[in-house]
């Protein structure tokens, strides 16, 4: 079945498609269920495609999603599988409506290097989506032109507020002194300016950018939060275990992610930063659109990847 009608009343001739990062498991694995109730078609672009298959199987048993669903082969951690990525979604030569940023890696306990020698923090949650956006944009920037009101949804966090003296331009990966959380403050920082800096240069070309906090989520995310089972205290479990208890399922933490892919009317969320389905908001760092600019600039320079988009 093609939906000819899109969320904000736009019609097009064409099926609906929209793309989630990390669609595999957690909050991804639920922003794509609730999406493929929505759209035509959901690309869930992931790195395991064992882990994404067993996801697709699990969005499919679902009764109300009746979606085409697509696996796409995206590492986060390295640029020659952005490329591929964004190589074979170019081929594919369909329009994006949706561009849900999703994938990340929380407080890596020692400092780690992508593939292209990004630290990992850095490089996975901002350089890669920032690569893999702008490779797909031409697309994203197409259903704009169609229907008005395509969408990139770029899934933050509170923790952006770490980053309390903004963004660190002589040290961004953390190569001086290293901190689990520092460096993911860093990241979430760096997802919001991108966001903002992605939404001044959409302005007229109907695609609206937003930024999200999806709260406190029991997912693997935590994984590097919890020493390995074998160090496990009795009483340290005890206190995870009732950690967990006032932790948002995942389907609640995707619900601001479904939000502002599927529901926000058209255009008001545009450089905008969101929590619990309403505009938060951020912290003053977020603001700087001198930070925005330059770390706009320094991605295009590490990756490779230029947007052909002026600042409005």
């Amino acid at each position: 079945m093609t939906r000819v009608v899109t969320r904000a009343g736009a019609t097009t001739g064409r099926p609906t498609h929209c793309v989630v990062t990390g669609a595999n498991t957690g909050i991804g694995l639920e922003t794509a269920r609730a999406l493929a109730r929505t759209y035509d078609v959901v690309t869930l672009a992931c790195r395991d495609e064992t882990r994404a298959r067993a996801a697709m199987a699990t969005i499919g048993a679902d009764d109300l999603c009746d979606a085409e669903l697509r696996f796409a082969s995206l590492d986060l951690s390295s640029l020659a599988s952005i490329e591929d990525f964004g190589r074979a979604m170019r081929a594919a030569d369909e329009a994006i409506d949706a561009f849900v940023a999703n994938a990340g890696v929380m407080a890596l306990p020692t400092a780690t290097r992508t593939r292209d020698g990004f630290e990992t923090q850095v490089g996975v949650n901002h350089l890669g989506h920032y690569a893999a956006i702008g490779w797909v944009f031409p697309l994203i920037e197409r259903a704009g032109r169609e229907t008005g009101d395509a969408r990139v949804v770029v899934v933050s966090s509170e923790a952006h507020r770490i980053a309390s003296r903004g963004l660190r331009r002589d040290d961004l990966f953390g190569e001086t002194r290293y901190g689990a959380w520092t460096q993911y403050g860093q990241s979430k920082l760096a997802n919001v300016l991108f966001a903002n800096e992605l939404a001044r240069r959409c302005e007229g070309r109907g695609v609206t950018v937003a930024s999200l906090h999806p709260g406190a989520v029991d997912t693997e995310l935590g994984r590097y939060l919890q020493p390995p089972d074998a160090e496990v205290k009795w009483w340290q479990k005890k206190l995870y275990n009732f950690i967990r208890k006032f932790l948002k399922t995942p389907e609640q933490g995707a619900a601001t992610s479904v939000f502002l892919a599927r529901d926000v009317e058209r255009g008001v969320a545009n450089g905008k930063y969101f929590s619990d389905c309403r505009e938060k908001t951020p912290a003053k760092t977020c603001l700087d659109e001198d930070d925005a600019l330059w770390l706009w600039n320094r991605s295009a320079e590490l990756t490779g990847v230029a947007f052909d988009l002026e600042r409005v």
